[in-house]
């Protein structure tokens, strides 16, 4: 391996499409629309299509700093260059944790998952399957993010149609039978303010429009693509969420809640019980279809500050054969694999296995949350301090449009991280883990930066430019332009 080595653009459009959409979708569509249905009433499709108001600010942030900013580890980059070696730094350190929670969250849901669809019980037996099921989907991604983006890429595209979206088109599919129309009168029982409220939850459905900018120094055409695959994704994303929680409140009366969609499909006679077990083994293929980006996507912004010396430099080595990040990988697995065996075990006998994983992804949220925030402000920033990358920008707004869109965006961002902060046990699980870990990471900033300038070796001047970025491919030549230049070149 050697740190010179550069990552390649091997990310087309259908690709970046589908590492965004199996980076959003998570286990809530199959949670959420069952277990708020009495709250909000069958107008719970509703709160999908409210929900993604303010995450469309937060997806046109990340279109345009995206297009101006291609590079790999985007979300690191764009953050210090804009706002300073701090905000690079802690944005990585913060990474770092939400990944691991991510990947201790989302192998314990699959093997959670898996163990109900085989009828493991809930207790001691259920955690440790979960546990060491989790650790094998953890391994088994690691391994394939090994490889070049291309063959990756292409992983994760086939997950994301074999797990996220046919398993929920054979929900709808299966559904339509047992749709009732009366089932959404009245639409309201409660009134419009339980949908507003849900709504603002929901939110959290859309959380991960901001991966695209770690992986957009290996997409092609990248000042047209990475907004196409956004403007693209979120449409998909409202649409396929929408006719989801419909269809269930076509089935289920308000009246009679279930826990989950799950149990609906095992409760409510919709599948041939044949089927049951298929369909619940593709719903944990779509939990870990989201672990796969999140392992390839956020490894770029620790080789990138490891290349620029405020990590350790062996984090910037890239894989020769395969272009890929593999010691930033690996921290990436480490963190999660120590999640995965010290917070579940701890709190699965108290809350349940799957209680314990949506603690864990209640801290992964509002890191992203507190991530969106500085991004937010980048892009207001990024057309004074680089005026040149914004000319350039495939995605180009007007500065008065980026100043509005920022200024929600990073508002919005706020507003929803003191929301979760009102939920008692997931407050103070964030708090006692994200807090003293934030702290940890100020210290090590320091220290980083005092042995930097001992070695006089001033940061600040690293930030005045953007690392290099890789050429943008041109679309192939067709064989008529091709015959044409051969000509004029004889």
């Amino acid at each position: 391996m050697t740190e010179e080595k550069e990552l390649k653009r091997g990310i087309n459009l259908p690709v970046a499409i589908f590492i965004i959409v199996g980076m959003v979708i998570g286990a809530s569509i199959w949670i959420n629309p069952a277990e708020k249905l009495n709250e909000t009433g069958p107008a719970i499709f509703l709160c999908y299509i409210i929900a993604v108001i303010p995450a469309i600010f937060v997806a046109y942030n990340s279109a345009y700093l995206g297009s101006a900013f291609p590079v790999a580890g985007g979300s690191y980059v764009i953050t210090s260059r804009l706002t300073g070696a701090f905000g690079g730094f802690m944005t990585v350190w913060l990474i770092i944790l939400a990944v691991g929670c991510t990947l201790s969250y989302l192998g314990a849901s699959f093997g959670f998952f898996i163990g109900q669809a085989i009828g493991i019980p809930e207790g001691t037996r259920m955690v440790w399957f979960s546990v060491l099921v989790g650790l094998v989907v953890l391994v088994v991604f690691y391994f394939l993010n090994w490889i070049r983006i291309e063959i990756s890429g292409l992983i994760e595209l086939i997950i994301t149609i074999v797990g996220d979206i046919f398993v929920m088109v054979i929900f709808i599919i299966s559904a339509i039978p047992a749709f009732k129309p009366s089932n959404f009168v009245p639409l309201f029982p409660e009134g419009f303010s339980p949908v507003l409220f849900t709504a603002l939850t929901f939110y959290f459905a859309y959380v991960g429009f901001t991966l695209i900018l770690d992986v957009a120094g290996e997409v092609k055409n990248p000042s047209k693509n990475i907004p196409r695959a956004l403007l693209i994704s979120i449409i998909f994303l409202v649409v396929m969420y929408t006719i989801q929680s419909l269809m269930v409140a076509g089935v289920q009366p308000y009246e009679n809640p279930v826990g989950t969609v799950v149990q609906l499909i095992l409760t409510g006679g919709l599948l041939p019980s044949g089927m049951v077990l298929f369909v619940s083994i593709l719903i944990a293929v779509a939990i870990a279809s989201t672990i796969h980006p999140a392992y390839m996507a956020y490894s770029r912004d620790i080789m990138m500050i490891a290349r620029e010396g405020l990590f350790p430099k062996k984090l910037a080595n890239i894989s020769d054969k395969q272009k890929t990040p593999i010691p930033a990988l690996t921290i990436l697995f480490i963190v999660g694999v120590v999640f995965l065996f010290t917070f579940i075990p701890i709190l699965a006998p108290s809350f349940g296995v799957y209680t314990a994983a949506v603690l864990l992804s209640a801290i992964v949220g509002v890191i992203v949350l507190i991530l969106q925030i500085p991004l937010s402000i980048a892009a207001i920033i990024l057309p004074k301090k680089f005026p040149e990358w914004h000319e350039k920008s495939g995605f180009k707004p007007s500065r008065r449009t980026l100043k509005i869109m920022g200024i929600i965006g990073a508002v919005l961002s706020f507003v929803f991280v003191l929301l979760v902060f009102t939920e008692p046990e997931a407050g103070l699980v964030i708090a006692l883990i994200v807090f003293p870990y934030t702290g940890i990471g100020v210290l090590l900033y320091f220290i980083q930066k005092t042995r930097l300038s001992k070695k006089g070796i001033d940061f600040k001047e690293k930030l005045t430019d953007l690392p290099k970025l890789p050429e943008v491919e041109k679309e192939p030549m067709g064989k008529i332009e091709r015959l044409a230049k051969e000509k004029d070149s004889r």
